[in-house]
């Protein structure tokens, strides 16, 4: 059995056009969202507008519960449910799923021919036993207990597990018969899961099970690596590649950058530090600081300087400027850059608002906003900015 607790700090966040979504889970690791290939998929969002649509997943079934408001849900125009706080339904990912209600939810997806479920387990002073309650038979089963409220104490038998709110508390049990015991004072939601995978113990760690089908199943994979261990490589990675290429003409230096869109979580800490240039300031500092040190040494030639420039220059560019980066963006950075040709029609639409956002316009409207003077701007007619051709990024 493996277990595993995420935080906050572990999850990744999105938007999509009614909200925010919190990925809390997702398995195969390696696998993502966009690209359709998981096996099940844990997450929390919020529906912020009185009216939503719901992605459609084809693959997938659902199950929703509410965790604050109330909501109804129609599906395909021929059913409807409504739901209160901890109320649940489970529904046909391929359903034309309609939303009617400001809430916040918690969402299980799991691949068809895989089973999932929803409970809720409130914790005693006395420690209480679990165990499996999906019907049918998988080879595979997977607890995943989320604490809501209060607190709760996992013991799996090998150890003892605290679980606080927010927290998810993963237990990979394989082939083992799912059992454990909780003890605490509080909410949790459990989510349980039977599939028919086999994991390959003789791959890689960093190879994604199969799956099995009848014959030869081909291995899931994916691009991003949202839940891994020895992560600071693969976000340092990033980190340098994001800390070399924000200069205006990246894009066409680096073809690559043109198919390829930060969410608003990692464009917004980008657009930050490169606002009050932060490298820059740092860079300028550093210099000055050697160059002083170098001068008080005595030596003042100007082939010295060159040097020393020279030097800082590529320490900041391999090392200190993607090290700033990366103590800054969300993690795993990898998580919050997206493949434009695999998005979604609501993050496309998010997309092209944000590359259409004029910021100096908005600065002048807040400027002007209480004075009484016209500037001549109508609010509701679309303003050019200076942005690349939508285009580009179906290169």
């Amino acid at each position: 059995m493996k277990c595993r607790l995420r935080k906050e700090e572990n999850y990744s966040m999105s938007r999509w056009t009614g909200g925010k979504t919190r990925e809390l889970a997702i398995y195969p690791a390696r696998c993502k969202y966009l690209d359709r290939d998981f096996i099940w998929r844990l997450s929390s969002a919020t529906v912020e507008q009185d009216e939503s649509d719901f992605s459609r997943l084809p693959d997938y079934d659902r199950v929703l519960m509410v965790l604050e408001g109330s909501v109804v849900l129609t599906y395909d125009g021929k059913k409807t449910v409504r739901l209160g706080e901890l109320e649940q339904d489970s529904f046909d990912g391929a359903a034309m799923t309609k939303s009617f209600g400001r809430i916040t939810d918690f969402n299980l997806m799991v691949r068809k021919g895989t089973r999932g479920k929803l409970d809720l387990i409130r914790p005693e002073a006395e420690a209480m036993t679990f165990g499996d309650t999906l019907e049918g038979d998988s080879k595979c089963r997977t607890h995943a207990l989320y604490c809501k409220e209060g607190y709760c104490i996992v013991n799996t038998g090998e150890e003892q597990t605290m679980v606080n709110p927010g927290q998810l508390f993963i237990m990979e049990f394989g082939t083992e018969e799912p059992s454990y015991s909780i003890m605490g004072d509080g909410l949790l939601i459990r989510a349980q899961m039977g599939f028919d995978y086999e994991e390959y113990e003789d791959e890689p760690e960093d190879q994604a099970p199969a799956a099995k089908a009848g014959k030869k199943a081909d291995k899931i994979s994916g691009e991003a690596a949202l839940d891994y261990k020895g992560g600071f490589a693969e976000d340092f990675k990033w980190a340098f590649i994001l800390a070399n290429t924000q200069f205006r003409g990246a894009p066409y230096i680096f073809k690559r950058l043109k198919s390829l869109w930060y969410d608003s979580e990692l464009y917004d800490k980008i657009h930050t530090m490169e606002k009050l240039f932060v490298t820059f300031v740092v860079f300028m500092l550093g210099f000055l600081v050697l160059l002083m040190i170098f001068l008080k040494g005595g030596d003042t030639k100007e082939s010295t300087v060159l040097w020393l420039l020279l030097i800082w220059l590529i320490a900041d560019c391999l090392i200190v400027s993607p090290l700033i980066y990366y103590l800054v963006l969300p993690k795993p950075i990898k998580s919050h850059v997206i493949d434009v040709n695999r998005m979604s029609d609501e993050e496309k639409k998010i997309m092209m608002e944000q590359k259409n956002k004029n910021e100096h316009l908005e600065k002048l409207l807040k400027k002007y906003k209480n004075s009484g003077r016209n500037l001549g701007i109508d609010r509701d007619k679309e303003v050019p900015d200076a942005v690349d051709d939508p285009e580009d990024f179906d290169d």
